[in-house]
């Protein structure tokens, strides 16, 4: 690893703007799934300053600053990613977070909230998001729906791989079936859904003793 980007910093600087940008590019993202992220920002924002659009970087930089906890800077990203269309739904899922702990911004997340929906109302992170919203802003109701949402779409993608399972080992690709069998239990064993139906559950307890 260390010799490609050794290359690519040697290639760097051979070409126009956008092959000069896409070898940077590749060296920021490979420092970036190594988490080398102080690096990874120092290419990225390199880019972006030459191309604010330049293929994800902007949505890079988003990532980056909300794990380095620079709120702020993650911020000033998310705005001008929403100002140029680009990443709404990725974008508005980090400014929730990012709302979530800063209680100034308490009265702001049902709207952003919302809006994140409406682009995609079964994105698992969005879902997720919304229901402790609601929670936070004791819309019960809306909270019990975002979390069975959850539970449904997780089990579709169950059904799917344990499909798929059945299917492969129907034609013989054993290890293909294997593959799916395991996913299929991976996100039975590891999903949300186990903490979500546990979330959900508490909610529904709180609204009969209240009644009691």
């Amino acid at each position: 690893m260390k010799f490609i980007f050794f290359i690519l910093l040697l290639a760097i600087g051979c070409g126009n703007s956008h092959e000069i940008n896409l070898q940077k590019y590749m060296l920021a993202k490979g420092y970036y799934l190594q988490g080398d992220l102080n690096n990874s920002a120092k290419i990225f924002k390199e880019i972006y300053e030459d191309d604010p659009e330049f293929e994800d970087v902007d949505l890079h930089l988003i990532k980056i600053e909300f794990y380095r906890g620079n709120f702020p800077q993650s911020l000033e990203f998310i705005e001008s990613a929403l100002e140029s269309g680009r990443w709404n739904q990725q974008a508005l899922i980090f400014k929730t977070r990012i709302y979530l702990l800063n209680s100034d911004k308490k009265e702001e997340l049902i709207p952003i909230v919302e809006k994140m929906l409406k682009l995609d109302s079964s994105n698992l992170d969005a879902l997720l998001l919304a229901g402790k919203v609601y929670e936070l802003q004791n819309k019960t109701s809306d909270a019990i729906i975002a979390y069975n949402r959850i539970i449904s779409e997780t089990e579709r993608i169950r059904t799917a791989h344990l499909q798929l399972s059945k299917i492969y080992n129907k034609i013989g690709l054993k290890a293909n079936s294997g593959i799916h069998e395991s996913a299929a239990k991976k996100l039975l064993d590891e999903s949300p859904q186990k903490e979500v139906i546990k979330i959900k559950d508490n909610i529904v307890n709180k609204i009969k003793s209240k009644r009691k």
